[in-house]
């Protein structure tokens, strides 16, 4: 009688990878918050968009599905004001701060969230190591809430377009 051995490998990377409906996969994600109107009948901010909260954020949140293989995730966040060109004059203002947030499911159940104020100024993201993913389903939210006239609430708003960036980013941890 003859024997033999085969022995067979294979191996994974840790990596994360966004999938869409269908199954496509991509490195990236796109979305948009549509907040509508900012203004009150006075000029000031609506009243709506400075009680809003992470469980009631303003407009509706960006959600998505991202798979990942490895154990442990780093997740991070980062926003600009949301902002119009227009120049704006004593008494005015042109700028909004708000709460940006990344809220992601985890497969052990519960969730793992990191924030970033844009009100702070800072230049870095804020970030957090959370564990697995969620396997199924979308598991990336990304909301924004808590807003607030730049310079005070008194401020009459700049009439124009306000636009906003919210950069996240998801990536495997070795």
């Amino acid at each position: 009688m003859t024997t033999g051995t085969v022995n067979v490998t294979g191996s994974v990377l840790g990596r994360c990878s966004i999938v869409a409906p269908g199954g496509s996969s991509s490195q990236a994600f796109t979305g948009a918050i549509a907040l509508g109107a900012l203004d009150a009948a006075d000029g000031t901010l609506a009243t709506g968009f400075t009680t809003t909260t992470s469980a009631a954020p303003g407009g509706t949140p960006v959600a998505t599905r991202v798979v990942c293989t490895s154990a442990s995730v780093s997740i991070a966040i980062a926003a600009d004001r949301l902002a119009t060109a227009a120049a704006a004059v004593s008494g005015y203002s042109n700028e909004i701060d708000y709460t940006a947030e990344m809220q992601v499911a985890l497969a052990a159940g519960g969730s793992g969230t990191v924030t970033y104020s844009t009100a702070t100024g800072a230049t870095a993201a804020n970030s957090a190591t959370v564990g697995r993913l969620a396997a199924s389903g979308n598991n990336i939210a990304v909301k924004a809430y808590g807003f607030s006239t730049r310079g005070g609430a008194s401020n009459l708003l700049v009439a124009g377009n306000y636009t906003s960036t919210i950069t996240v980013n998801i990536q495997p941890v070795a």
